[in-house]
């Protein structure tokens, strides 16, 4: 709240004052000037280079408007044009601002928070008791947010169209629950140093209905793969995402504003897609904190969730890693996926349930269900799974460039496990029936032979690796044990591989 505070201050004083202006006094800019630099007292400086008030229009418009601080004399506003239109003077008077039309064209807004003083935000008897503006467009815009002078937030390049209405409760109404509705038309911006773009078409929510709808989402990296990880000090993920058509409903605003709960009924996306990358070659982060187990990074949320259920449909999934002395990123994908999520509540030792249909390497059919939980009690999961019939040389997207190695041949006939986790240990069962594997060594940079990977294929075809597992004289197949430990520094997913691995491993290594 405390971030926009600016903008919803300069924005109602405006209006206040251009009332006043056209009531009293007839347009003059240096009267509305006066006005706004008495209205925001001693510490902020008014400068407007034009200024012109309709009262038939009921508008107001202003060119090259600047707000500084006495203190410090840092520019914390400006703006090339504000026009605001359709201002109901009866409305103001009842503490209701109701505009029509609300414009701003190249601004900049740079605030702090320690500008607030002794600012006390609960016990602040608001002026405004609600603000309702049809038409917000907001163009080619900045945002910075600093904490004591120094920058830690900021966005480029803000467009926004959208329209909005928000009723203010004093803290004493505490059973009574704001009025909200919001519509973006549409929403874009820079941040995290330009590295990303987001975009964000047809949104729309109602607090009264609990219903959240948004038509599209898309999170891009500036430039793609290569850009971003050139950008990079340290080691990070890059992250490319849309989602298509997302509803929730059910949502309830009381529990959040009550109890400090995310409390949604149902979500439901019908198209979501996902890639995420990573580079081993950048080194990292020296203040990086390992990363931990699902249940714990839900607990360190600023706020409780639960969620009846999440369905996505149409959804593909990508990771890319490029390995230390690797030259392009190795890449897995589940296409074509259909999942659901049930019963999500980080305050209940109740596991959520995971049930996914999706196509690795958009190739053979793979379920899975999953049941884990999010409370803050030891991690438990427990899962199963199993994968159709698999070339396994579709794996070559990832083994080529991520290890080194090409799959010439194999082909698995039945695969499924059985997992179960207790925080960092891991145990289960594999089963995978195979023929015909074979695999050689190759060079990363052109995918060629080379004569240690030659010598090296010779050692892994003869001496580490079974080239079938299929039924012996007493129709018996080797079962693959799953036993694994989470390292410190290994997020969940790798974890998750790395158990499922170790069974793999256990049936076609020969050690």
């Amino acid at each position: 709240m405390k971030k926009v505070l600016l903008f919803l201050i300069v924005a109602v004083l405006i209006i206040l004052s251009g009332l006043l202006i056209w009531l009293r006094y007839g347009v003059d800019q240096s009267r509305l000037q006066s006005f706004l630099s008495h209205a925001l007292g001693p510490d902020y400086n008014v400068e407007i280079a034009s200024a012109r008030i309709s009262p038939l229009e009921r508008s107001v418009s202003i060119g090259h408007m600047t707000v500084s601080s006495t203190t410090d004399d840092r520019v914390i506003f400006r703006t090339d044009t504000l026009h605001i239109s359709g201002i109901g003077p009866g409305l103001v008077f009842r503490r209701n601002i109701a505009l029509s039309g609300f414009m701003m064209d190249t601004f900049t807004i740079d605030w702090d928070d320690s500008l607030l003083g002794g600012y006390d935000e609960s016990t602040d008897d608001m002026t405004v008791r609600k603000l309702e503006i049809k038409s917000l467009d907001l163009v080619n815009g900045t945002v910075i947010v600093r904490d004591d002078g120094r920058e830690s937030n900021r966005i480029n390049t803000l467009n926004l169209k959208a329209g909005f209405s928000y009723e203010f409760v004093p803290e004493a109404d505490s059973l009574v629950s704001p009025r909200r509705t919001i519509a973006i038309d549409s929403l874009g911006f820079l941040f995290s140093d330009d590295r990303y773009r987001l975009s964000l078409f047809g949104f729309d929510y109602d607090h009264q209905d609990g219903l959240l709808t948004l038509s599209l989402m898309q999170l891009t990296p500036v430039g793609g793969y290569f850009q971003y990880m050139s950008s990079l000090e340290y080691d990070d993920h890059m992250y490319e995402i849309a989602i298509r058509d997302f509803t929730a409903s059910g949502i309830d605003p009381a529990a959040y504003r009550k109890h400090n709960l995310l409390k949604v009924g149902s979500m439901d996306v019908d198209a979501f897609r996902i890639h995420v990358a990573k580079n081993k070659q950048l080194p990292e982060r020296p203040d990086k904190e390992d990363p931990t187990l699902i249940n714990r990074s839900i607990q360190k949320l600023p706020f409780a969730v639960q969620f009846d259920s999440l369905s996505f449909r149409n959804t593909n999934i990508q990771y890319s890693e490029q390995d230390e002395t690797g030259t392009r990123p190795g890449t897995i994908s589940f296409m074509n996926s259909t999942i659901r999520i049930r019963d999500v509540n980080s305050l209940s030792p109740a596991p959520a349930n995971l049930v996914a249909s999706t196509y690795l390497q958009n190739h053979s059919e793979l379920n899975t269900e999953l049941n884990f939980t999010l409370d803050d009690g030891p991690f438990l999961l427990t899962g199963t799974g199993k994968l159709e019939s698999f070339d396994i040389k579709q794996l070559n997207s990832i083994f080529m460039d991520l290890e080194g190695i090409e799959i010439l041949s194999g082909y698995a006939h039945e695969i499924d496990f059985y997992l179960e986790m207790i925080d960092d240990s891991s145990s289960g069962r594999m089963h995978l029936v195979y023929e015909d594997l074979e695999m050689k060594i190759i060079d990363r940079d052109d995918h060629g032979g080379t004569p240690s990977g030659f010598i090296q294929s010779i050692i892994v075809k003869e001496a580490l690796l079974r080239p079938e597992n299929l039924a012996d004289s007493n129709d018996e197949i080797r079962t693959g044990d799953i036993d694994h430990v989470r390292e410190p520094d290994s997020p969940f997913f790798q974890h998750l591989w790395h158990s499922l691995r170790s069974g793999i491993f256990d049936i076609v290594l020969r050690m």
